[in-house]
């Protein structure tokens, strides 16, 4: 039986006026995210070989695939624009590893698909009181073997000849990028404001027209921090972040 098989068949809402909303069946039911709505993407065959070369060295139990179907379809219009393809806070690689298996990026010769991160976790200095408070620093427990993670990521896209994995703290290794002036894809998911609003100043500029900027953590509850900062910034660069059920935020240029 599939996963989406195996759904329950029926969701009960508790409405205000106390009556009891009741609906179903589900076909998607986790990474926050519940929906009655079609999701065979996930038995697409060409989708389950991108997602597992993404899940390689993740941890057990991740269920990304909506999320990573949205990083998908953003990388497929991106593809169609001039520009090197961007990842700020890549972990083990799960989105990056898609994109790069769904496109086949080995064979965008003149593109590469820099992959940043500190794979030591979020540095103490760039996280704010509200972001403690929010337990930030406890996330840097997946990076407690950061040197074999890194090890593992870097062996993981090796089989892509145009990917750059630069270690370090963003934004001192953007520098990395001093050749690259168009960006048409860009994921950010660093879970602290500080690196990404430097990120975002960093690689607007290099966005070309209709390049797309991808928000992991933008609604997520634990990040509202983050959400402030992604709202102010948008406000004053004129534009309108589309908030999506996965918990991302989506930014076109």
């Amino acid at each position: 039986m599939s996963k989406l098989d195996s759904l329950s068949l029926e969701v009960k809402f508790p409405l205000p006026d106390g009556r009891l909303l009741v609906q179903g069946p589900l076909t998607y039911n986790q990474d926050g995210l519940a929906s009655q709505h079609n999701a065979d993407f996930m038995r697409d065959a060409r989708f389950l070989r991108a997602y597992g070369v993404g899940l390689e060295n993740g941890r057990p139990g991740t269920q990304v695939e909506w999320r990573t179907h949205v990083a998908l379809w953003c990388a497929t219009q991106a593809l169609a624009l001039e520009g090197d393809f961007v990842e700020c806070g890549v972990h083990t690689g799960i989105l990056s590893g898609a994109v790069m298996t769904w496109l086949d990026f080995a064979k965008q010769a003149s593109r590469k698909f820099y992959l940043f991160d500190t794979w030591a976790g979020i540095p103490a200095e760039q996280v704010n009181e509200e972001e403690k408070r929010f337990g930030v620093l406890e996330m840097n427990r997946k990076y407690q073997n950061g040197d074999a993670l890194h090890a593992d990521v870097v062996k993981k896209f090796s089989r892509w000849p145009n990917a750059v994995v630069v270690r370090g703290r963003v934004p001192d290794t953007l520098s990395a990028m001093a050749g690259s002036t168009k960006v048409a894809y860009a994921s950010i998911d660093m879970n602290v404001a500080a690196a990404e609003m430097a990120a975002a100043e960093f690689l607007w500029p290099r966005l070309v027209p209709g390049a797309f900027m991808l928000l992991d953590d933008y609604g997520w509850a634990a990040h509202l921090n983050q959400k402030k900062a992604w709202d102010a910034w948008a406000l004053a660069h004129g534009v309108m972040i589309l908030s999506l059920p996965t918990g991302q935020g989506l930014i076109r240029k």
